[in-house]
């Protein structure tokens, strides 16, 4: 049980750097970062394929590319290009407390059929969410200036759509692996995931380079700049993804699904913790109740997914 706790913990620390990735790569824009993210782990996912033979290619179900294409671009391009935008305007710790409720939304998606739990019982742990989510969002408007406070709505906006994002590609994906047909294991079914987020790439290349989101079009890529973009890139690209879903794998499968969905919180506690050293400080009061409220909903909602009732069948 230790090595699957540890695992879970190591997957939260590396899915965590993506809410601080965005502000390491000047002088290069966040786009920059999604593109490089983007390539680094749709190639490596092609490389896994590869090593592999190529049978989760061929073992798919007909039709499913475009399924694959769609996920990959809402559940890796989509999002993370939205998260990276918004880092900047509004900092880690918002944008890490809203993603930080995902556990719980998707709990409450898949809240039906017999085993469908009463609201009743998760209105504590949401109301906690909520008002942890008001504190840090009210805090924020209220200390910005007034000019400021376009920005901070506008980084709100866009988390709350990479949100939204990622709920999409969490119920869809669950939804696709649920029906049946698909023969890969975790790592193949995440290789050729990533291997479909290239599909979209010009495209997001496009837009970034149109919309003045990328600096290399003014820039170009100078040795002596791109160190941190390449480095952050390479880690975002391969161990947020790959490396992370692996560690994952192993701490679903040591630990029960009570404890291992608890564990995601560490995400967001990873993620505060490098915003607030990133920029020198402690958590303000506003963000240290936010979380504490946050931390303690997902926790207390997802113990009420997972905990039956006394007496309740087992089978």
């Amino acid at each position: 049980m230790i090595s699957g706790i540890l695992a879970g913990l190591a997957a939260g620390a590396l899915w965590g750097m993506t809410f601080v990735a965005p502000l390491m790569v000047a002088p290069f824009k966040p786009m920059d970062l999604v593109i490089l993210r983007t390539l680094v782990f749709g190639l490596v996912s092609l490389a896994i394929l590869a090593w592999r033979g190529f049978r989760d290619w061929r073992d798919l179900p007909a039709g499913m590319g475009w399924t694959l294409v769609l996920l990959g671009a809402a559940g890796f391009n989509v999002y993370f290009g939205l998260i990276a935008l918004a880092v900047p305007l509004v900092g880690t710790a918002i944008v890490a407390l809203i993603i930080g409720a995902l556990p719980v939304a998707m709990a409450l998606g898949g809240n039906s059929g017999a085993d469908r739990l009463p609201l009743g019982r998760l209105l504590p742990p949401l109301a906690a969410i909520g008002l942890g989510l008001a504190v840090v969002n009210g805090a924020a408007l209220g200390d910005a200036p007034e000019a400021g406070r376009l920005g901070i709505l506008a980084g709100i906006a866009l988390t709350i759509g990479g949100f939204a994002s990622w709920y999409w590609y969490g119920m869809r994906n669950a939804a696709v692996l649920r029906r049946g047909g698909i023969k890969s294991d975790a790592v193949g079914w995440t290789a050729l995931t990533g291997v479909a987020t290239l599909a979209s790439l010009p495209l997001l290349a496009a837009l970034a380079w149109a919309a003045d989101l990328s600096a290399v079009p003014t820039i170009g890529l100078p040795a002596s700049q791109v160190g941190p973009l390449a480095v952050w890139g390479l880690l975002v690209g391969l161990a947020s993804s790959f490396v992370a879903t692996w560690l994952w794998s192993i701490a679903s499968k040591r630990l029960p699904v009570s404890l291992a969905a608890q564990l995601i919180v560490s995400e967001t506690l990873f993620g505060l913790a490098y915003g607030f050293i990133h920029a020198g400080r402690w958590p303000s009061l506003a963000e240290a109740i936010a979380t504490a409220l946050m931390v303690g909903g997902v926790v207390g909602a997802i113990r009420a997914f997972t905990r039956r009732p006394a007496g309740a069948d087992p089978s």
